[in-house]
């Protein structure tokens, strides 16, 4: 492992946990009796925790206490990083860390360099452990009337999970029975928003906070809070207005509100629901494609291209469309190879998820076209994009898809996982390197 460099062990790293996984899943102690997972579904299961997708081949209920454990787990060490976990212990135990180990936390975790890395790997363990900890005791809280002593498993695992951006729940239904519920609704919701944002415009707000200092903040952190708040209201008022006559139609307000607060945050990356997604109309999947792509933002535990990638890509189109020379972004200059970076994340995105697609439609429509072939195809583009989001909402198609297509949404949760991650961290440790100069010629575009 040391002699690789940090973005492909971070590939690795994720590999032998989704093998792990999918060896424990297996097992028949991991399912409920006569519904032991094959090892397709066992993959399928174990790379979508590990990635915190939140897809699903098998219901929830067909997996024992023992096998939503070992879900759990995935979900939290895949989250987070199963390197940030094995180098964290390390630290515990009095162990020096190497410069590779040191390069590795400051890479995945920070866009800027930190006086040491302890801290920084001390703030991200410690704020999990206080957001999930908190959020877990709300849950229990709220599902303690119904449920009895088994609202604390609940509690921690939803808390878990709604953190890490997983989306995987205990209920067939998702959130879907507990959508007017006072409690449940707001608290995941909150929970996603946290584990979107990202550790370390968290820790500069909280910092910022104790000092009770008002000095400027970071540039990164004001696209990553700027570009969340926009997506944000983008989801909130978009599902409001398309479902309007649909999804929503006949709830009451109090239900109304709390079903657009979840259901707006969601496709930022965690695949809870409190609506039927397969009843939604067209522009409303379209819309939630768009989010599911953008995602969350760097350092954070959810996928996609990030709202950092994406604000610096706007940023170059308004200076482009005003002709100005330098790319700026809230009044500060953008480099150049970051704006170079986010397009080619971008690019390399939809290339992912064009080529998915186009995999995916090929391997479930052998047969001629039709109207039920268009109507399929959406609910096929919708299921890729939440898989390369790590988002893992669903049209509830993905349990009658073939196998084939199931080993494509794999690779496709893998590499939207640790392919714009790894990709990220090579552009941004690549030194220029002396090449020749070429004559520049002028090229019609557009």
């Amino acid at each position: 492992m040391r002699r690789l460099d940090p973005a492909r062990a971070l590939v690795l790293s994720f590999a032998l946990l989704i093998a792990v996984g999918t060896v424990l899943l297996r097992q028949p102690w991991a399912a409920q009796a006569g519904r032991q997972l094959s090892w397709a579904e066992a993959l399928f299961t174990a790379t979508s925790a590990t990635c915190v997708t939140g897809l699903a081949v098998r219901p929830p209920t067909d997996h024992s206490t023992l096998g939503q454990a070992v879900i759990l787990a995935l979900i939290q060490v895949g989250g987070l990083g199963i390197m940030t976990f094995g180098l964290f212990f390390s630290l515990l135990l009095g162990r020096r860390l190497s410069l590779f180990g040191r390069n590795l936390i400051l890479s995945s975790l920070s866009h800027t360099g930190w006086e040491d890395f302890w801290p920084l790997l001390r703030t991200v363990v410690a704020a999990t452990v206080a957001v999930e900890g908190i959020g877990a005791a709300l849950l229990v809280a709220g599902w303690w009337p119904e449920k009895g002593l088994a609202a604390i498993p609940w509690g921690v695992f939803h808390a878990v999970s709604a953190f890490c951006n997983a989306g995987f729940g205990l209920h067939p239904a998702s959130l879907a029975p507990w959508r007017a519920h006072p409690i449940v609704p707001v608290v995941v919701g909150v929970l996603i928003v946290a584990g979107g944002v990202g550790f370390l415009p968290m820790a500069e707000l909280v910092e910022r906070w104790r000092r009770r200092e008002r000095h400027p903040l970071t540039l990164h952190t004001r696209t990553v809070l700027v570009m969340t708040g926009v997506l944000l209201l983008s989801g909130w008022v978009g599902f409001a207005f398309l479902e309007r006559s649909a999804a929503l139609a006949g709830m009451p307000l109090g239900e109304r509100l709390l079903a657009v607060w979840l259901q707006g945050i969601t496709p930022r990356t965690a695949g809870f629901s409190s609506v039927d997604v397969g009843s939604l109309r067209p522009a409303t999947l379209l819309l939630f494609m768009v989010l599911m792509f953008v995602g969350a933002s760097p350092g954070s535990t959810g996928g996609g291209v990030k709202t950092t990638t994406v604000g610096v890509l706007l940023s170059i189109v308004v200076a482009r469309i005003r002709s100005r020379r330098q790319v700026s972004l809230f009044g500060r200059g953008i480099g150049q190879g970051s704006a170079w970076s986010a397009v080619t994340v971008v690019v390399v995105a939809l290339a992912m998820v064009a080529g998915g697609t186009f995999l995916l439609v090929a391997l479930e429509h052998a047969g001629p076209g039709g109207a039920q072939a268009r109507v399929r195809f959406l609910a096929e583009a919708f299921e890729v994009t939440s898989a390369f989001g790590t988002v893992g909402l669903s049209t509830g198609i993905t349990p009658e898809l073939s196998g084939p297509s199931w080993l494509v949404l794999v690779g496709i949760m893998f590499a939207g996982r640790v392919g714009p991650l790894t990709l990220g961290l090579a552009l941004a440790g690549r030194r220029p390197r002396a090449e020749p100069r070429f004559v520049e010629e002028e090229l019609m575009v557009g």
